[in-house]
């Protein structure tokens, strides 16, 4: 082999060896490369969502980042009670979890948009109907609210009403009493579907919150069907002092001793055209027909006012309720849970009406409670009457109410303790020499994680 040829392939040795070792820098280049882009692509993941640090009872699992924040939150209240309506010669006892609740909400959008869902856990609730015609007692809110500015919001979903009593604006977990007054229990449906607004306008010091709403009036009975018109809701609430320290006006006892008076008063009006159930909690319990059997039902009108007031660590709270049914004249008839109409044979139209009335919570009451909070012990009383018109559903067999209630706040509404004992009157129509109340005992624990 002559001397060119041995150079020749000396040189395609080398440019072959170098070749490869270009591809492999060229490889481990673009590797290098995809790994650098997948970190970070993991850090820009990291910075747009992280686990918020730090954590304080209550505060549950957030996730936040520049623009988005999701909190993830759970509850359990633990009830024990007895009762007694003969002096204690013979009582009865309850042992439940009156709540065990599970909440997620958050913002995206740098909190434009907002959205919250909440389910109790418990069947705390029973439906007296059957077929088709049911009621979710588990879902409590389910809803999106748009936020243009910070003080103007509009949701879509189900929620607590805006304008029942100012009880049932305050979460379970945050009252004062182990329960909302028989006020409460009588008028407000609490959850609903539709569409509300909520405002609020600043004058000096002095704050004017509208809120507006139209709702199915059928509770979350409504998501299946919308039983009847739509029910329209207004409350008006107006603080002369400026807003409550950190969110006051939404949980009872003043822990946070207000340094100077705080006072919120608000009247509600509601209007629900065609109503199927006792108050609007579970529509499609009732329905009536005319005699060509087309769906006719009564309308209910509510109103009431009420207030709040805190001052270094005293609080007070009272509300009145009013509500009015107007029958239509033309109902022939009902159907029953699986369609079948019945018609009212033989009846006059003022029987008619009466029985469509039995059916319903139209009448009146009122609730005044006070108290004080030291600083991690509360002690507060209250007192509350309600009257149901002669021909209305008998929802006031008791109408006067007495409780007291001591609550040992360990971390505020978070973990607390609350003992009450109270004294439930019955009508003086239905007092026997040996039977005039019921006299209650109950302890209830509450957490939030």
């Amino acid at each position: 082999m002559n001397m060119k040829i041995k150079l020749f392939l000396l040189l395609l040795f080398f440019s072959n060896c170098y070749f490869a070792i270009a591809q492999e820098d060229d490889e481990l280049e673009v590797k290098n490369e995809m790994d650098s882009e997948q970190t970070a692509q993991t850090q820009e993941v990291s910075e747009a969502m992280r686990l918020k640090k730090g954590y304080s009872l209550g505060d549950g699992l957030t996730l936040e980042s520049e623009s988005t924040w999701l909190n993830f939150t759970q509850s359990l209240q633990l009830l024990a009670g007895v009762n007694s309506i003969d002096g204690f010669d013979t009582y009865s006892s309850e042992f439940n979890i009156r709540r065990a609740r599970f909440n997620f909400r958050g913002t995206l959008f740098n909190e434009k948009v907002y959205v919250r869902l909440r389910v109790n856990l418990v069947g705390n609730y029973q439906s007296t109907t059957t077929g088709s015609r049911s009621y979710n007692g588990t879902l409590q809110d389910a809803l999106i609210e748009y936020r243009p500015t910070p003080n103007h919001r509009i949701n879509f979903g189900v929620r607590a009403n805006y304008d029942d009593s100012r009880e049932a604006r305050i979460e379970g977990e945050s009252l004062g009493f182990i329960e909302r007054s028989a006020i409460s229990t009588a008028f407000d449906p609490i959850f609903d579907y539709g569409i509300r607004y909520y405002g609020v306008y600043r004058f000096g010091g002095n704050v004017l919150k509208p809120y507006v709403s139209i709702t199915t009036g059928d509770g979350t009975s409504a998501l299946q069907k919308n039983y009847g018109g739509f029910k329209y809701g207004i409350r008006l609430d107006y603080l002369p002092f400026g807003t409550f320290s950190k969110g006051g006006e939404y949980f009872m006892d003043d822990l946070v001793h207000e340094r100077v008076p705080k006072l919120i008063i608000g009247p509600t009006f509601s209007y629900n055209d065609g109503i199927s159930s006792a108050k609007g909690t579970n529509g499609g319990r009732y329905i009536y027909g005319d005699a060509a059997q087309n769906e006719l039902l009564p309308d209910l009108i509510k109103t009431g006012i009420d207030y709040m007031f805190k001052y270094r660590g005293w609080y007070s709270l009272g509300e009145y309720v009013y509500t009015h049914a107007k029958v239509p004249s033309g109902i022939a008839g009902e159907f029953s849970t699986s369609g079948k109409f019945t018609p009212y044979t033989g009846q006059t139209p003022e029987q008619i009406k009466n029985t469509v009335l039995s059916r319903l919570n139209v009448g009146s009451g009122f609730n005044v409670q006070a108290g004080y909070c030291f600083n991690s012990f509360a002690l507060s009383g209250r007192y509350s009457y309600i009257e149901n018109d002669p021909n209305t559903a008998n929802f006031a067999d008791m109408n006067r109410y007495y409780s007291c209630v001591g609550t040992f706040y360990f971390s505020g509404h978070n973990l607390k303790l609350q003992t009450e004992v109270g004294y439930q009157e019955y009508k003086d129509m239905l007092k026997t020499p040996d039977v005039k109340g019921n006299i209650y005992g109950q302890i209830m624990f509450t957490l939030q994680l």
